[in-house]
């Protein structure tokens, strides 16, 4: 992830859990949306167990603004840890972070069975808009 957290991490799950059941939420939003980049925090599986996902999703065209790109860039999930908190950034090929988009990316990495730590890319651009 970016070294430019502007999110504080949480790592326990029971402490995020009751934050969200005490506000009636599935996931902490903690940008606003619409976005080019938004930063969130959801509990979902991984390697076996279940980890708070300290998350930021952006647009590929937002992504490449600090980072070079291909021309034909793919979408991508880039998970690291640290400590005991989990991070992942998703780069998705999509013009805009919109409420619709957090919500199916967060199916995505849950249901998403061979996640593992570093970066995994998938689909082409020209394919995907």
């Amino acid at each position: 992830m970016s070294k430019q957290k502007s999110i504080t991490p949480i790592s326990s799950i029971d402490s995020l859990n009751s934050l969200l059941q005490r506000n009636s939420l599935q996931y902490l939003l903690e940008s606003e949306l619409p976005s080019a980049k938004a930063y969130l925090k959801f509990t979902g599986p991984f390697s076996g167990g279940a980890v708070v996902w300290n998350a930021c999703i952006q647009t590929i065209d937002e992504y490449s603004r600090d980072h070079e790109i291909a021309k034909d860039p793919k979408q991508f999930i880039d998970i690291h840890t640290e400590g005991d908190a989990y991070f992942v950034e998703i780069g998705l090929n999509v013009p805009i972070i919109d409420k619709g988009t957090v919500e199916r990316t967060i199916l995505m990495i849950r249901n998403y069975k061979r996640l593992h730590l570093g970066r995994h890319e998938y689909g082409a651009r020209s394919k995907t808009l």
